[in-house]
């Protein structure tokens, strides 16, 4: 794999995230935030954090098979949503599995689209 994923000892122990994405070789994807729009730039499952969760996965998974990578090697995710509890009822696992990169949350009060309630932006690193 072109990249490791860490937790160096003198750190906390993660749950649902690594703490280092070491980077050794490969092509480096990156993708711009994703939102819960469809193809056609309709806003999917509107005031519905699951669905809309569901779909930005989706769309990064979209995104990163367009440049000929896979889910599990996304090595860095930075996520924004309106609420973090929801969040702990999400559609993660049924996209990326059991891989957890190197994640940053942000919980922030809107976003630029008024219907929207998350958006996920990540680095692939593809070998």
């Amino acid at each position: 794999m072109a990249f490791e994923l860490l937790n160096p000892v003198g750190l906390e122990r993660p749950v649902g995230y690594a703490h280092v994405a070491k980077i050794s070789s490969g092509k480096i994807i990156y993708v711009a935030g994703q939102a819960p729009f469809a193809a056609d730039g309709s806003v999917v499952g509107k005031g519905n954090f699951v669905e809309q969760f569901r779909q930005v996965v989706l769309n990064l998974k979209t995104a990163v098979e367009g440049a000929g990578g896979r889910p599990d090697q996304f090595a860095v995710l930075t996520m924004y949503v309106t609420d973090v509890e929801a969040y702990l009822a999400n559609a993660y696992r049924n996209v990326f599995g059991k891989h957890f990169p190197a994640i940053t949350m942000v919980e922030v009060s809107k976003l630029y689209h008024p219907d929207c309630m998350v958006e996920i932006s990540g680095v692939a690193v593809v070998d």
